[in-house]
């Protein structure tokens, strides 16, 4: 009888369950994610049998207090995820979290994906801030990854996956130095109402009247506007903050000339929303999405026609800065804040700008309590 030359291939059970990654980490495959266990090939498969059970169910890994576990780049991967189940409920925006993934990608590198989540020092993350610091981001752009590490770190302990984090308190933000913007005049306004199209009339209306940004004007719907009692209640998506505001009667005569074509107020010429979030992938295969804002591009096209000579950055959000800081005029600034749908009112002063008149004329009222006017 003839003996088979066929070797005697190997059980599954006889093979590592983990792959060694080219980073020198012992790693594994599970749902579409690489997890990963260690350079050690003895330690790292005694981690990946304590935690397998979990990751293979696809539920969120459960280290014990004060466990080297979990890998900075894991507690990332599972703070988005809980981030996208917000998202199913409409609780937050799918960009707000493409924007979260880009700044935890960005600090994993730095910090190092495979570095354990107990060895990530304040130090660590004061350093992380310098480097941004160093490579000469803005302030702004700064201080959101900033609050976007801090939000981690919180998640983690508050739902106790870590039992202990740096000292958040101590990583300040950086100090934003104001910068007087332009707002419109009067004779601005008027020449870009006259060039608009009707779409767009209604659209500047809104931002005087109301302090409109692009976005409000692309997601407000005509069950938001009351026609015959001249009111606009529109929660701002961005806060939650609700807003219940007059609308002035040019506001409503250029609401009138727009066609209904659906439930949103503005279509574009083609029907879709005039600022949408567009899904793509890329090189690596991820979730990419770029905003695609038509309303600030055609109100571009506009300030050319109309031949206005503006200052870099002027544009529709320029409409909001305007309504804000005439408001601000009127004396009231919690007035200001519910206009604009802030949470508080150190944002509402970001977008008011030149109002020496009214601290000219605080100032003098103030003398006018202290020194008597004998004439």
């Amino acid at each position: 009888m003839l003996k088979s030359n066929k070797k005697s291939r190997k059980t599954r059970s006889d093979k590592l369950p983990l792959t060694l990654h080219k980073t020198g980490q012992y790693c594994k495959k599970i749902k579409g994610k690489i997890y990963y266990f260690g350079t050690d090939k003895k330690v790292a498969l005694q981690r990946y049998y304590d935690q397998a059970a979990f990751l293979h169910a696809g539920r969120t890994i459960s280290p014990k207090p004060g466990s080297d576990l979990l890998s900075v780049k894991m507690l990332c991967n599972l703070y988005l995820d809980h981030q996208e189940s917000r998202v199913a409920i409409k609780e937050i925006k799918q960009n707000h979290v493409y924007d979260q993934t880009l700044i935890l990608r960005n600090f994993t590198k730095l910090i190092g994906p495979n570095c354990q989540v107990c060895d990530v020092s304040t130090m660590d993350l004061q350093n992380y801030r310098k480097k941004l610091i160093k490579a000469k981001k803005s302030p702004s752009t700064i201080n959101n990854r900033i609050a976007t590490i801090k939000a981690l770190y919180n998640w983690a302990l508050n739902n106790e996956i870590v039992e202990k984090i740096p000292n958040l308190r101590v990583i300040k933000k950086v100090t934003i130095s104001k910068i007087e913007k332009p707002i419109f005049n009067m004779t601005q306004i008027e020449k870009l109402l006259r060039s608009a199209n009707e779409q767009m009339k209604a659209m500047i209306w809104l931002g005087l009247n109301c302090g409109f940004g692009c976005t409000d004007c692309a997601q407000l719907k005509w069950g938001n506007i009351d026609l015959k009692k001249s009111r606009v209640i529109f929660p701002r998506g961005k806060t939650g903050v609700n807003r219940n505001l007059p609308l002035w009667p040019e506001t409503i005569d250029a609401l009138r000339k727009i066609r209904k074509s659906g439930d949103l107020v503005f279509y574009t010429s083609r029907g879709n929303t005039w600022v949408r979030m567009i899904e793509s992938t890329d090189k690596h295969g991820n979730k990419k999405y770029v905003k695609d804002d038509a309303v600030t591009k055609e109100f571009s096209k506009l300030l050319k026609k109309a031949n206005l000579k503006t200052e870099k950055g002027v544009g529709f959000y320029t409409l909001r800065r305007t309504a804000a800081t005439l408001a601000a005029r009127s004396g009231d600034p919690f007035a200001v804040q519910k206009l604009l749908g802030h949470t508080d009112l150190k944002m509402a002063t970001t977008y008011v700008q030149d109002v020496s008149e009214q601290t000219d004329r605080v100032i003098n009222n103030t003398r006018k309590l202290i020194i008597r006017d004998d004439s």
